[in-house]
C-alpha cells in the first residue's frame, strides 16, 4: 500500500503527538492529529522514511564463521494502539 501525500508525510510539517497538535512550518498553522492524514497543500515535500533499527544477531548455524542473520523488523511497535 503506497503512502498518500498529506501533512503527516510532509517535510514542512511536524507530526502531531498525543499531547500537542502538529505544526506546518511554511503556513505557520497548527494541524489537528485527526486531520493530518487528510490535509495536503501544494508545498508538500516528501519526508524521507523513518525505518526502525534492526539488530544483526549471530547465526546459530553449526558451522563456525557462518553469515549473520538479520532479524525481521518489528513494525507493530510503530502502529497506533487500537482502542
Amino acid at each position: 500500500m503506497g503512502q498518500r501525500s498529506s501533512c503527516r508525510s510532509c517535510r514542512h510539517c511536524s507530526p502531531p503527538s498525543a499531547e500537542a497538535m502538529g505544526w506546518c512550518h511554511l503556513r505557520r498553522l497548527e494541524i489537528h492529529q485527526e486531520l493530518a492524514s487528510d490535509l495536503w497543500c501544494h508545498h508538500w515535500t516528501a519526508r524521507s522514511p523513518r525505518l526502525p533499527v534492526s539488530e544483526i544477531l549471530p547465526y546459530s548455524h553449526p558451522h563456525p564463521g557462518a553469515a549473520p542473520t538479520i532479524r525481521q523488523l518489528a513494525l507493530t511497535d510503530l502502529l497506533p494502539a487500537s482502542v
